[in-house]
């Protein structure tokens, strides 16, 4: 059953701290315009070629790779959404390039994602653009985990799917900002609260 109030998980209407007290927030790249356009008919190309014929594509408006959880709050001084706001005027990072060359089966806790990962070089990016996430948010008392983690777009999903890791037809495309976003669980969207560009 829907949602009978679904303005009420609009930011304005609740707040962040009630957003964050019901759905998943976290940070995450989405490809422009532009690069969705080209991502999308290399997914169906990879999709195809790989022997997955159950999955069950990803709706193409939250493909995106995730960066990091939002920091927990820990030594608060003020709300939370003064908090995120200095930490975005804090945070610093350079813009990168992202190139997936390389897909697997059986990721995430139920083991149904197929995924495209990063190279090497991507990955560090992404891994220090975590990093200066954790530094930004971290004097207005917000901890934020620094680890490093394995970047990638999850393609779809599907039963049976190959784990083993392959080359593909690789495919790049830039890095200008991260959004701060909250997942709707089981309604396949996302809700972009904020939006952070690098520079």
């Amino acid at each position: 059953m829907d949602d009978l109030f679904p303005e009420s998980l609009e930011p304005d209407a609740i707040g962040f701290s009630a957003i964050r007290g019901v759905m998943p927030v976290f940070f995450a790249i989405y490809p422009s315009a532009n690069d969705l356009a080209r991502l999308l008919p290399w997914r169906q190309r990879i999709c195809r070629h790989r022997d997955v014929p159950s999955l069950v594509l990803r709706p193409d408006e939250i493909l995106h790779v995730s960066v990091a959880e939002a920091g927990v709050p820990r030594r608060l001084r003020e709300p939370l959404e003064s908090a995120l706001r200095r930490a975005a005027e804090r945070f610093s990072y350079p813009p990168f390039e992202i190139t997936l060359d390389t897909c697997a089966g059986g990721f995430g806790r139920d083991r149904r994602a197929f995924v495209a990962l990063a190279d090497t070089r991507s990955t560090n990016s992404v891994n220090g653009l975590r990093v200066a996430l954790a530094d930004a948010q971290n004097p207005d008392g917000l901890f934020a985990r620094r680890g490093a983690g394995t970047p990638h777009i999850t393609l779809g999903y599907g039963d049976g799917l190959p784990d083993e890791r392959r080359s593909i037809e690789p495919i790049s495309f830039q890095v200008e900002a991260v959004d701060l976003v909250a997942s709707n669980v089981g309604k396949s969207e996302h809700l972009h609260l904020a939006h952070w560009k690098l520079g």
